[in-house]
């Protein structure tokens, strides 16, 4: 017998009955792959309205290298090999783009990844299973499928594979807890490394489990598994980092202890409005009970692993959103969630002691959460980092901002008030647990929404019709050429949804992505050079969204606002290159152009403005030449500078006090073209 065993307390038999659906439960493991199928069917159907890819360069990067490993060039990405330290859901992810088609393997992609995260029921219910009687384990593992989590499975990331593998890798530690023999402490190190190598975050998982070994005073019987994880983890101290690949910026980054704190509490503040809220109370407890006053050795184990994992969770969130993302990041830890189910269930069955506890518990979070600022905080747009917000600006778009700040403060509220009112015995369990079901699926179907709308309109607004477009177009290999003013997220979706796009080119842009990237430059005759060469003939997509090019070549395609297809010579020249001006010709407050060959000359350009709009007055300068024009609604001017090179045209609206910030269609005008003719030319 182990030293962690204490006296059971008595319950009475009748306050441990259950519903007789409960109770008629035949064949759990048939139950439970009901529910597996149930979950993947109805994250399937939400899955078709998630339209496309737009979470950069996360998606972009999963996504590319596991079209390559499916092409059998391993991991690379731009022709360039990258060293990728989470490379499991790569791989998972790898045979959906054996397809040819490019919106088909998205689609099957997307439901590779259902089918994956909704597999966390399996290891929750043998996780929960330990702990409690089956009916209470498959409420677990329903809980653990049924919320607005799963919104993450469509994107092509890693939280469809980690999802389940993070319970997994805790079910293996509670039953090595459980029966420490030496294959369960080798399970422990294997699992621990799948967990990392499927999300670097997961490094917390080793920790927690070192850290319950040695609260529970278990180093000697566990030492196999403490030592593996020990010398597992000085394998990155010992490489500098290097191992830790695309994310070693994190090595660099610095952290106020208050502001650490501060991102960790408010997610820990947002994350039972995720988990349905009603099981928060007795899952609190529940992580109590088990971790001071556990019945055996399997309840020890998880009470100290899951306690250790909530804190090392919250605190690497609050790292992270201190450090570099300065937001809340609940995706962090939904990871936690079930574990809040199952601790919940194992209080149930524990008889639901410390009643005055749990209605100190349910009334508090209910008067907590009446004083939460969702309007200040979450905004009306989707939120992908944070699943509450997302559900909060869903509901104010359905029901307007003061019914749902109304709602999200009155269900825990009126929900806390009927917890603290009903003891925890017999059919109010699973009474609690499918209304904790309800509120998930409901909160789901928000953050579904919510997730839809967004996808939909980042496809329609800078994809092109079909996104896929350039491969079916028969133009061949592209390159593409990003100009200043136009969003990143054009190339990303290019990129993509289209297997025919080379590295990209950049003119005249900072840092870039982090990936492999082509530079550009113009040199004084207009040649366009990338990396210092000239460019080849051949097609070139051009980002135009906010910079007018006038270069060799002839315009092939325009799929979407943004984005023009060109045929270009080897050797080409650029004209002109104004920054401010969009591809229907409406001009920013302010635009700057330069003109090549650069020396003297002159600028001719056509000025316009429709009927329906005020009179603007227009600025335009060369070097030492000005020019003012006034421009009246309906009117088309010509506007001749003399001077140098490059040019400024300014726009003024005395309505208007933000001019000279891009708002084209209030402040500024149309420009359908721009010349430039240096001296000694006709």
């Amino acid at each position: 017998m182990s030293a962690v065993r204490v006296r059971e307390e008595a319950v009475p038999a009748r306050e441990l009955t259950l519903a007789p659906a409960l109770r008629s439960f035949p064949r759990p493991r048939l139950v439970l792959a009901g529910i597996y199928a149930a979950a993947v069917a109805y994250h399937l159907f939400q899955s078709r309205a998630h339209a496309t890819p737009a979470v950069f360069g996360d998606e972009l990067l999963y996504s590319k290298l596991a079209q390559s490993v499916a092409a059998g060039h391993g991991f690379v990405l731009r022709d360039e090999t990258i060293f990728f330290p989470a490379p499991l859901p790569i791989l998972a992810q790898a045979p959906a783009w054996l397809a040819h088609s490019m919106p088909v393997a998205y689609v099957l992609a997307k439901a590779l990844n259902v089918a994956v995260m909704s597999a966390a029921v399996f290891p929750a219910y043998a996780l929960a299973k330990r702990l409690m009687r089956p009916a209470y384990a498959l409420l677990a593992a329903a809980i653990t499928v049924a919320g607005p989590v799963l919104v993450y499975a469509p994107y092509l990331m890693s939280e469809a594979l980690a999802y389940p593998v993070f319970l997994l890798a805790l079910a293996t530690m509670v039953r090595a807890f459980d029966r420490p023999t030496r294959w369960m402490e080798a399970a422990v190190v294997a699992v621990s490394l799948a967990a990392v190598l499927t999300r670097v975050q997961f490094v917390v998982l080793p920790l927690a489990y070192l850290t319950a070994v040695t609260v529970r005073r278990g180093l000697r019987r566990h030492a196999l598994s403490a030592g593996g994880l020990l010398a597992l983890a000085a394998v990155p101290l010992v490489s500098g980092g290097v191992l830790l690949g695309t994310y070693v910026g994190a090595t660099t980054l610095s952290f106020d202890p208050l502001t650490v704190l501060r991102w960790s509490g408010l997610t820990a503040t947002l994350l039972p409005f995720a988990a349905g809220w009603l099981i928060l109370p007795g899952a609190l407890l529940g992580f109590a009970l088990l971790a001071l006053r556990p019945r055996n050795d399997a309840e020890a184990g998880f009470g100290a692993l899951a306690v250790a994992s909530v804190v090392l969770v919250l605190l690497e969130v609050g790292l992270i959103g201190a450090g570099e993302a300065n937001r809340s990041l609940e995706r962090y830890a939904i990871y936690l969630i079930p574990l809040a189910a199952i601790a919940f269930f194992a209080y149930a069955e524990r008889g639901a002691p410390w009643r005055r506890a749990y209605v100190v518990l349910a009334l508090a979070g209910g008067a907590t959460a009446w004083v939460l600022d969702f309007p200040v905080r979450a905004g009306t747009s989707y939120a992908f980092d944070t699943l509450t917000y997302s559900i909060y600006a869903q509901a104010v778009q359905w029901i307007g901002e003061a019914n749902a700040a109304t709602i999200f403060a009155g269900v825990p509220f009126v929900g806390g008030i009927a917890l603290a009112l009903l003891p925890l015995r017999g059919r109010v369990v699973p009474g609690v647990a499918g209304a904790t079901i309800a509120l998930l699926l409901l909160g789901g179907a928000a953050a579904y929404a919510g997730d839809h709308g967004m996808t939909r309109g980042t496809l329609a607004l800078r994809a092109g019709d079909p996104p896929d477009w350039l491969d079916r177009s028969g133009l061949g290999p592209a390159d593409y050429l990003a100009l200043p003013g136009g969003s990143a997220h054009y190339g990303w979706l290019l990129e993509t949804w289209n297997r025919d796009v080379r590295a990209p080119i950049e003119l005249g842009l900072g840092a870039g992505d982090g990936y492999a990237t082509r530079r550009a430059r113009i040199d004084r005759s207009g040649r366009l050079l990338v990396d210092g060469r000239r460019t080849a003939a051949g097609t070139l997509v051009v980002n135009d969204y906010g910079t007018a090019i006038d270069l060799d070549g002839r315009v092939l395609e325009q799929p979407v606002y943004g984005l023009t297809a060109y045929r270009v010579p080897a050797g080409a020249r650029v004209r002109t290159l104004a920054v401010g001006i969009g591809p229907d010709r409406w001009a920013d407050a302010v635009v700057r152009v330069q003109a090549w060959p650069a020396r003297p000359g002159d600028f001719r350009v056509v000025l316009s403005l429709p009927p329906s709009l005020g009179a603007r007055n227009v600025t335009l300068t060369s070097g030492a030449a000005t020019r003012r024009v006034s421009l009246d609604p309906g009117e088309a001017r010509v506007v001749q500078v003399p001077g140098t090179s490059t040019l400024e045209i300014r726009t003024d609206h005395a309505d208007y006090v933000g001019a000279g910030t891009p708002n084209a269609r209030l402040v500024a005008v149309r420009i359908p073209s721009i010349s430039f003719v240096p001296k000694g030319r006709t």
